[in-house]
């Protein structure tokens, strides 16, 4: 039952439908934890089976609910941790939270477009990214330049999202056959799309933190030959360098967070995967490597802390 629980490391909330997105996160329902003895302690029924592979790696079982929330406190981590560095990248929970995991104080989804519009002159990267998800069927261009600027800003989800809208443009023309002029200049510049839209899906997981994959596998059915990755790889470098040209002319730091918990996905997963040389990778160096384990095999983790 292994892999039933890799979305549940992956899945940022709001892209829980999507259960092939692997992010390192949980889903929104919520955890079945076993319920407290009269003591206090929790019943022992549920260990988590932890030993040491001939690698010397950690080894943790998952098959169960159960097991899957006493590995993340054998790690010493929890879903609320993993929650907080969601909402520090960008990513929103079913309920729109601080990053102290408190309400936000504005509600972006009921708000008039006029005031989001305010509160993205002022460096709002939820405003910058929710006025890009509205108006995105009907000014792509507009809201292309809102999710780079979200990105600039801070939001490895922008990244994401961003990702998304140039396939949804590629659908836009090969299904509903979208003429419109500025769909079209879009395609035009940024041919083939398929190229830019896994561009930017390295660069949320780069900008997230996190293994290659855990965004790109979202790119279903696409696949080329390494020529053709590598060139999707070298778009996303550039495409890095004018954000991170922008931060630095604009005065914005943005400090990268490894997520508490980062599953590599197989290969067999993954879209595109960059050489170091075409486009940078998150070190895990510093964390721990461990082992999930469960009926269909093994993945590698890392827990940082």
């Amino acid at each position: 039952m292994l892999k039933r629980y890799l979305p549940l490391l992956f899945v940022v909330l709001v892209v829980v439908a999507t259960a092939v997105v692997f992010l390192v996160f949980r889903d929104a329902e919520e955890p079945v934890v076993p319920a407290a003895q009269d003591g206090g302690e929790m019943p022992a029924s549920t260990p988590v089976e932890r030993g040491l592979a001939a690698d010397g790696v950690p080894e943790f079982r998952v098959e169960s609910e159960a097991e899957y929330q006493a590995t993340l406190a054998a790690l010493g981590t929890s879903d609320e941790e993993i929650e907080a560095w969601a909402r520090s990248r960008g990513f929103p929970p079913a309920t729109y939270t601080s990053l102290r995991g408190e309400p936000l104080e504005f509600d972006y989804r009921g708000a008039r477009e006029d005031r989001i519009r305010e509160l993205v002159a002022e460096g709002d990267f939820w405003a910058m990214q929710f006025l890009a998800a509205r108006i995105g069927p009907e000014h792509p261009q507009e809201a292309i330049e809102l999710y780079r600027a979200a990105i600039a800003h801070g939001s490895a989800y922008a990244a994401f999202k961003l990702g998304n809208l140039y396939q949804e443009i590629a659908r836009w023309i090969a299904i509903n056959q979208d003429e419109r002029e500025e769909v079209l200049d879009i395609a035009r510049r940024e041919d083939p799309l398929a190229y830019t839209a896994l561009a930017w899906l390295m660069i949320a997981e780069y900008e997230a933190a996190l293994p290659p994959g855990a965004m790109s596998a979202t790119l279903a059915g696409f696949s080329a030959p390494d020529e053709s990755i590598s060139k999707s790889c070298l778009r996303a470098a550039g495409f890095l360098a004018e954000i991170e040209a922008r931060r630095e002319a604009e005065g914005i730091t943005v400090t990268r967070r490894k997520p508490p918990l980062a599953i590599e996905l197989p290969a067999s997963e993954i879209a595109g995967y960059c050489m170091p040389e075409e486009f940078p990778q998150t070190d895990f160096s510093d964390c721990e490597t461990i082992r999930l384990v469960g009926d269909i095999g093994a993945v590698t983790g890392h827990r940082c802390r």
